[in-house]
């Protein structure tokens, strides 16, 4: 049940989760994103995803539990494995766009930041792109 890197082989279920939660599923293919999951024996409990632009910024993105794991922490556990695995390659800054959780990643040391203070290449990636995502509250976390 411990979170491990996701394999190519879990990336349909990382999908059928995120589609469960209306949670955007676009680019969840690229090399630059990466995800942590955590599975039991009857399938895949919750998973954590980063997409690292340049070579010193990430946005977490794809963060989802099970219904039947909810409340255990494991959302918690996936993000922490997660942040451990990145601060090793060099990851100094984590970004999460969010409408309905930004007190949950306040509790885990995010602090709200400006849209100025976030790198560009950030802004202009497919998971900024269109208008619903405009005017979704950023948080972020120095590692």
């Amino acid at each position: 049940m411990g979170p491990r890197r996701a394999t190519k082989a879990d990336l349909h279920d990382v999908e059928v989760l995120l589609q469960s939660y209306s949670i955007p599923v676009g680019g969840i293919h690229s090399e630059a994103v990466q995800f942590h999951v955590s599975r039991d024996k009857t399938g895949l409990l919750g998973c954590a995803g980063i997409e690292v632009f340049g070579d010193t910024v990430g946005l977490l993105r794809g963060i989802a539990v099970a219904e039947r794991a909810r409340r255990a922490g494991l959302a918690a556990l996936l993000v922490s494995a997660l942040v451990a695995d990145v601060r090793l390659r060099g990851i100094a800054t984590l970004v999460v766009g969010t409408k309905t959780a930004a007190g949950y990643f306040s509790r885990l040391g995010f602090t709200p930041v400006d849209r100025v203070a976030v790198p560009p290449g950030l802004l202009a990636s497919r998971e900024f792109d269109g208008a619903s995502f405009g005017d979704t509250p950023l948080l972020k976390a120095d590692l």
